[in-house]
């Protein structure tokens, strides 16, 4: 059984839940997935129980990073998957954490780029700076809750009409309360109060201000920052978030649903495309997108060289279900094949035993590749492959990292063979079901038509 856990809270997070629940209609998967999310919020659970998601398993409420690792270990999820929000750097660091100590494999979904300014949940818009922050409240009627401390507040002082529309909340200190009033805040303007504040709270002063938006910094959880989502929640005000962590590493929406299809047998490629409610594109990236291949003529990324590697020496770091079944693909093939791990399928060692491949039972090491003329990497682990990657890219080796196109210097497609017919499938490694169903159209067109 493929046992997932998706923390959520994000649209991607929704989509993928919405879509994982409909593999539950399909009798082929209602024994073999178990799905358990988790949301920070009630409001959160009740968003996602909109999308009727039939057989997941759902917990409201945040959770302690020990909580995480005790869950992780009683139900030894296969994947582990973090769409929390690119803000919510605590909660990824504390999902990271258990996840290692856990032994669960961590899978992180970035948001899409390319957007200053981007929405990033009901009620809650992201600025990657206090100056773009000021200028948006500029550009937008309302007053503001401001809970980013005294020190930036000279940042929203250009904002016209500034004295009447921002309300700082600062710490009741001297200092403070002298530092505001040289910038025009005085009187019911000015709220000295110290924390922690709760929901309620929030909720209260927000309505107290006739606030349209609560302004606050990439805070965390120590910081108070989901007591204050849940406030803009309930009020129906904005949420402008200033902050953002650095640049992570990970998968886009897309990139792991072909994953988890190649990994676990899943059609969540199909689901997706059958339901156009489902794209995972905005209507605008999607016109964009059109627009750009209408232009190029439908261009492809990926050649298809056909490479002989016969008496070639293919090393395969991995031996669990993604570098299996591209195992099995080159025990059809004329290679030499070396799988490098510590636990392996039994098919793997049944084709050692069977002398079709050279297994070697331990921990990767840079010394395992040297001979190697091709490498696959295909850990559960992307630190693991990256490692991979890096020693491949000192030596001049070509490899494919399965968690990672972008590293990849050859893609390994779909294969079929056929009465001599040799044919490689691949959706530029951007749709795994789309692949999939071309290869199946395919191969039933060689059944039927090469005899």
């Amino acid at each position: 059984m493929t046992k997932l856990l998706v923390f959520a809270g994000t649209t991607e997070g929704r989509k993928l839940l919405e879509a994982l629940s409909r593999q539950f209609s399909r009798q082929t998967y209602g024994n073999g997935l178990s799905v358990f999310a988790c949301v920070a919020t009630e409001y959160g659970k009740e968003l996602l129980l909109q999308g009727r998601l039939n057989g997941i398993h759902i917990h409201a409420g945040r959770i302690t990073q020990p909580e995480m690792t005790a869950l992780m270990r009683e139900h030894h999820f296969d994947f582990v998957i973090d769409t929390t929000h690119p803000y919510a750097r605590v909660v990824s660091e504390s999902i990271r954490t258990a996840c290692a100590e856990s032994g669960c494999r961590y899978l992180r979904v970035l948001r899409a780029e390319g957007r200053t300014l981007e929405m990033e949940r009901e009620n809650c818009l992201f600025f990657h700076s206090h100056e773009a922050a000021a200028n948006y409240l500029d550009e937008n009627p309302g007053n503001a809750l401001m809970t980013i401390g005294s020190k930036e507040l000279y940042q929203y002082t250009k904002i016209q009409d500034y004295q009447h529309r921002l309300f700082p909340r600062v710490l009741p200190m001297t200092g403070v309360l002298e530092s505001c009033t040289a910038l025009g805040f005085a009187g019911r303007q000015l709220i000295l109060m110290q924390g922690p504040f709760t929901a309620e709270m929030n909720a209260a002063m927000i309505r107290q201000l006739n606030g349209r938006y609560l302004v606050t910094k990439d805070s965390g959880e120590a910081g108070g920052f989901f007591e204050k989502y849940e406030a803009a929640v309930e009020t129906g005000a904005q949420l402008l978030v200033i902050g953002r962590a650095e640049e992570e590493e990970g998968l886009s929406l897309k990139e792991l649903v072909g994953l988890l299809d190649e990994t676990c047998g899943l059609t969540l490629g199909e689901a997706f495309a059958s339901d156009s409610s489902q794209n995972l594109e905005s209507p605008v990236d999607a016109q964009q997108r059109d627009t750009e291949d209408s232009a190029r003529q439908d261009t492809g990324s990926w050649f298809p060289f056909f490479t002989k590697i016969s008496g070639k020496n293919i090393t395969v770091v991995g031996a669990g279900k993604i570098a299996g079944r591209r195992i099995k693909t080159l025990m059809n093939f004329d290679c030499n094949v070396t799988v490098i791990a510590e636990e392996a399928l039994s098919e793997v060692i049944q084709w050692e035993e069977e002398h079709r491949l050279t297994l070697r039972r331990k921990r990767w090491e840079p010394e395992d590749i040297c001979s190697a003329d091709y490498v696959l990497a295909a850990t559960n682990d992307s630190s693991i492959n990256h490692e991979i990657y890096l020693e491949c890219k000192n030596r001049g080796i070509s490899i494919n990292v399965a968690d990672n196109k972008d590293k990849s210097d050859f893609y390994f497609p779909g294969i079929i063979r056929k009465n001599g017919v040799t044919v490689g499938v691949t959706a530029d490694g951007k749709d795994h079901g789309l692949a999939k169903r071309a290869t199946r159209a395919i191969a039933q067109c060689l059944e039927t038509q090469l005899e």
